[in-house]
C-alpha cells in the first residue's frame, strides 16, 4: 500500500499540546517558587514584629502584606496545577490519536501497491483520518484510539469508557467537538467527496468506516450503524474491504485519477481555510 500524507493535523496538535504543557508547567514552577518565597517573607515578618504583637497575635503591616502575597501565590499554584492537568490530558489524548492512526496504517500495510492511503483528507465538511483508494473502491475512514465499549445504533452512537481494569462507566455520546456523532462525522465528509468525484466524471460510491483501534475496545451493539463498517480490528476491515463486498473493480488508471482528484480537492479546501483564517476581520 502506498501512503500519501495530505496533512498531519494530529501530530501538529500533539506538538502544540506539548508546547502548551511545557508552558503551563513552567508557569506552575514559577508560582511554586513565588509561594515558597512569600511564605519565607511571612515567617520573617512574624519573627521580626515586637514581642507584644507576637504574644497577642496582632499582625504587623508587613505581616499582613506578606500574608496576602502568600495567599495569592497559593491560589495561583492551585490554578496552575489545574492548567497542567488539562494540558497533560490534551497531550495524552492527541498522542493516543496519533498512535491509533499509525497503528491502523501499519495493519493495512499488507495491502498491495494498487491501494493508496491518503492521510488527513480535508473538505468543506471537515477532516477525516484517511481516504483509501483501490481496486475495490473508495473508503473514508475515521480512526479512534479509545478504550471503550461502543454501542453503534443508527446514527446516534454511545460509548462506555473503560478503566485499565476493564470497569465500565456511564453511557455518553460518541461525538466530535462539534456534536456530530462518529458516523455523521465521516459520512458528511464522504458524501461531499462522492459529490466532487461525480462532478469530475467518476460516479463511484465513497464507503465509510469507523475503526476504534484499542486492545480493550469492543463493539457490543451494532444495529443499522450508519456506516459500511465499524470494528476494532484493522485486519478484519481489510478483509471486508477487499473480499467482503461484491463491487465492480476499478481499473488502475481510474484509481490514479481518483487519487489525483482527492489530492486536488484537499489542496483547494485547505487553501481556502488558510485564506479565510488570515483574512482580517472587520472592526
Amino acid at each position: 500500500m502506498l501512503v500519501k500524507v495530505l496533512s498531519d493535523n494530529v501530530n501538529e496538535q500533539l506538538s502544540r499540546s506539548r508546547d502548551q504543557l511545557r508552558s503551563v508547567s513552567t508557569n506552575r514552577a514559577g508560582w511554586q517558587e513565588e509561594h515558597i518565597r512569600s511564605r519565607g517573607e511571612l515567617n520573617a515578618a512574624r519573627r521580626s514584629k515586637p514581642l507584644w504583637r507576637q504574644v497577642l497575635s496582632v499582625p504587623s503591616a508587613s505581616e499582613k502584606l506578606a500574608a496576602a502575597r502568600a495567599d495569592f501565590s497559593a491560589r495561583e499554584v492551585v490554578k496552575a496545577g489545574r492548567d497542567v492537568q488539562d494540558a497533560d490530558r490534551q497531550v495524552r489524548q492527541h498522542g493516543a490519536g496519533a498512535h491509533g492512526e499509525d497503528l491502523f496504517a501499519l495493519n493495512l500495510s499488507a495491502l498491495r501497491d494498487e491501494w493508496v492511503m491518503l492521510r488527513g483528507y480535508c473538505n468543506r465538511r471537515g477532516e477525516t483520518d484517511c481516504v483509501l483508494v483501490g481496486p475495490a473502491g473508495v473508503w473514508a475512514v475515521e480512526v479512534k484510539r479509545r478504550r471503550v465499549l461502543l454501542h453503534a445504533v443508527g446514527d446516534r452512537w454511545f460509548l462506555q469508557k473503560l478503566s485499565a481494569r476493564g470497569n465500565s462507566f456511564e453511557l455518553e455520546p460518541a461525538a466530535d467537538r462539534a456534536g456530530r456523532s462518529w458516523p455523521q462525522q465521516v459520512g458528511e465528509i464522504a458524501q461531499d467527496l462522492e459529490t466532487w468525484l461525480r462532478r469530475q466524471g467518476h460516479d463511484v460510491p465513497v464507503r465509510t468506516a469507523v475503526m476504534v483501534v484499542h486492545e480493550q475496545a469492543r463493539v457490543v451493539e451494532c444495529v443499522g450503524p450508519g456506516v459500511d463498517f465499524v470494528g476494532t480490528n484493522p485486519r478484519q476491515f481489510m478483509e471486508y474491504m477487499t473480499c467482503g463486498i461484491d463491487v465492480p473493480l476499478l481499473a488502475a488508471d481510474r484509481c490514479a485519477a481518483i487519487v489525483d482528484l482527492v489530492v486536488r480537492d484537499h489542496k483547494f479546501h485547505t487553501g481556502r481555510r488558510r485564506s479565510n483564517k488570515n483574512r482580517p476581520r472587520p472592526r
